[in-house]
């Protein structure tokens, strides 16, 4: 049975945090983070997960590290997605793994490593990037690399709650691990539409014909506006489309569509775990992309979510299903296949996303009831560790 027990916020150099992890196993998975950096850059934690996980849940002060997962059971309330704190978006970034925190910020994974003595200790840095009281108002609507740099758009949702609070000014943010928070990011196809003048942007994708696919809405008029616009550049004016073409633009690419090898280990995928659609995160993408091995290209609303790592040669895709079971392929003239199985969550939890930095996986959770969210954190494993 679920229940909930007392957890710790991280506080000064981590003390609590590198404690509590000794008391569970003689594996060292924290280490206090090492001088050599900035304080701007300085991560909360390094990680060195093995093979028992470590559990994080977010919380207004940033993640903190849970005995176990059963600690986050009844310890949030469940309240609409677009208002509750969670893991909204994932991306990959050369060897770096980006999330973009609901109605927080960011946090992003970096290896990290420092000389002692003459050996050298590895491991993953977690930094956290809050967006302030602002990223608080608002939801996050998308996550993408737009030249290199990592884009979070902030939009206005009054589905479940009616705010007064005028459109986000500035949108869109970014960051990097040389600043203390994130900074506005201008973006001339969006900016044309003026908060001041009551404009929202509240979907921003990439299609599967490459184009930039996003929608404005202006509602404190007499009449109502929603514009949808494409652009194969953001950098550039969009052109108006259609509902339907902007439907269509929200659809799973074929199959065809992934670049190889990923095809033939989507392949592998979807015929190994028995589903027809899959999220990929990857180096290689600006932004999540969904694939279908479907002749009817509808709208995926359950399916696997996957990592590639993107490397043509000893590359591997990592797939699991919301219950933590999937599988793990590795390219090669005769690709290997392996079974996978994430550490079980409780009742009415699932995994939304992984990915992977370093050798360790990182997979965002939820506690999910129609469309509400409670407790919601990511857990760290060592990729070993969930092969079978």
């Amino acid at each position: 049975m679920c229940r909930h027990t007392g957890k710790f916020p991280f506080c000064g150099i981590l003390f609590c945090l590198l404690l509590s992890s000794c008391a569970r196993s003689p594996e060292t998975p924290v280490q206090i983070p090492g001088e050599n950096y900035p304080p701007a850059a300085a991560p909360l934690a390094i990680l060195q997960p093995g093979e028992h996980p470590l559990w994080f849940q977010l919380t207004e002060e940033g993640p903190v590290l849970l005995e176990s997962i059963e600690d986050a059971c009844y310890s949030a309330a469940l309240i609409p997605w677009p208002l509750a704190p969670h893991i909204r978006f994932i991306l990959a970034q050369k060897e770096e793994l980006l999330m973009a925190v609901n109605r927080d910020g960011f946090i992003c994974f970096s290896p990290w490593r420092e000389k002692q003595g003459g050996d050298i200790a590895a491991g993953t840095g977690l930094y956290r990037i809050p967006g302030g009281d602002l990223w608080q108002q608002y939801t996050a609507g998308a996550f993408i690399l737009l030249n290199e740099k990592p884009a979070a758009l902030l939009y206005r949702d009054d589905r479940f709650l009616d705010s007064d609070a005028p459109p986000p000014s500035p949108r869109l943010w970014t960051f990097d691990l040389h600043s203390s928070g994130p900074k506005p990011l201008p973006m001339p196809s969006l900016d044309v539409f003026s908060p001041e003048d009551g404009w929202d942007v509240d979907t921003l994708r990439r299609g599967g014909d490459g184009h930039w696919y996003f929608r404005t809405v202006r509602k404190n008029v007499t009449r109502p506006e929603i514009l949808m616009f494409r652009s194969s550049k953001l950098t550039e004016a969009g052109e108006q489309v259609s509902l339907g073409a902007f439907r269509n633009a929200a659809l799973p690419e074929p199959l065809a569509a992934a670049p190889s090898p990923l095809r033939e280990l989507l392949a592998a995928a979807f015929a190994g775990i028995g589903s027809e659609t899959a999220t990929v995160v990857s180096p290689e993408f600006q932004s999540a992309r969904s694939f279908t091995k479907s002749h009817e290209n509808t709208a995926a609303t359950t399916g696997i979510t996957g990592f590639y790592s993107g490397r043509p040669e000893e590359g591997f895709f990592l797939a699991i299903l919301p219950n933590g079971a999937g599988m793990y392929t590795e390219t090669g003239t005769a690709p290997s296949v392996r079974p996978v199985s994430l550490p079980p969550l409780p009742e009415g939890f699932v995994y939304t996303g992984i990915g992977v930095c370093t050798d360790t996986v990182f997979a965002s959770w939820e506690e999910q009831e129609g469309y509400s969210i409670g407790a919601a954190g990511f857990m760290a494993i060592r990729l070993s560790a969930v092969l079978k």
